[in-house]
């Protein structure tokens, strides 16, 4: 079986490369309760209510259209909910008034706050025009007002992080689609952020470069980052996560450690949803 078709049946060793998250500091660090976000008629998210603890990691699985990517979206301001409250260690984005409508902040104080998240898309979006070295360097120098000479070793340094210290005067579109990713995440850690949050981060790969991006998170969950991870690789979610959330229909039907979900699901759509994803890797 491929390497992203760990799933029910078991087909990985109980709890091998379970992640050991001992010495996490159990301190919530995200808060979202009741949240609802509608696109026109389409109701996207209906109710979503989690809770992030410091250092803990999060893989958010479950079938396209499901509300994945918008739950994300929502944590970083990308989205504005309709309804609930979106939190972070306290601090409100988005508080409810007395008919559980959504109330932000003032949007500066809104991007303070979510300033402490780093974003992973899909697609990369790195700037085509400037080098991997000064997409590190630009929300540093334009956001942070950062010393160019500090901003330029920090960039560096992320560079040789994720493996491309020799790329950095190369262009996006001189640069595999795996090496584009690994720029992203560091472009993302180049803010310091508290919190990664990744949106599926190797869908837009081949196959052989996946390995690649998924050994630099790896990297992060080592040194006990705060992620959440919207991710189609199965047999990754389980061996990194503390939890995986399992969301259907703008729903989370289920939040549990990974076994509780790769090895023995109780709810009939998540028992569904691995059962085809097996016969695809097949």
């Amino acid at each position: 079986m491929p390497a992203g078709g760990c799933g029910w049946p078991p087909a990985c060793a109980a709890g091998a490369g379970m992640r050991d998250s001992e010495n996490r500091v159990e301190t919530d660090i995200i808060k979202v309760d009741n949240l609802h976000k509608s696109f026109g008629k389409l109701h996207v998210l209906k109710g979503i209510s989690l809770t992030v603890g410091r250092g803990e990691i999060i893989s958010v699985i479950g079938p396209s259209g499901s509300g994945k990517s918008t739950l994300l979206r929502c944590l970083n301001h990308l989205e504005t909910a309709d309804k609930g409250s979106i939190s972070f260690e306290g601090e409100y984005i988005a508080d409810i008034d007395a008919d559980g409508n959504s109330v932000y902040k003032k949007n500066r104080e809104v991007l303070a706050i979510c300033s402490r998240l780093g974003m992973v898309f899909q697609n990369f979006n790195l700037f085509p025009h400037k080098t991997a070295l000064e997409n590190l360097m630009e929300a540093p120098l334009t956001v942070k007002n950062e010393d160019r000479r500090s901003a330029e070793q920090n960039a560096l340094s992320l560079l040789a992080k994720v493996g491309l210290s020799e790329k950095r005067d190369s262009y996006p579109g001189q640069l595999s689609g795996g090496q584009q990713q690994r720029v992203a995440i560091a472009r993302a850690l180049a803010m310091s952020p508290e919190i990664m949050l990744f949106d599926e981060p190797t869908s837009a790969l081949d196959p052989e470069l996946i390995g690649e991006v998924l050994h630099v998170i790896k990297q992060l969950a080592e040194e006990d980052m705060t992620m959440i991870i919207v991710t189609h690789e199965m047999a990754f979610a389980r061996e990194i996560s503390d939890r995986i959330i399992f969301m259907d229909d703008g729903m989370i039907i289920a939040d549990s450690p990974p076994d509780g979900i790769f090895v023995n699901p109780e709810h009939p759509r998540i028992r569904q949803f691995l059962s085809k994803i097996l016969q695809r890797d097949d």
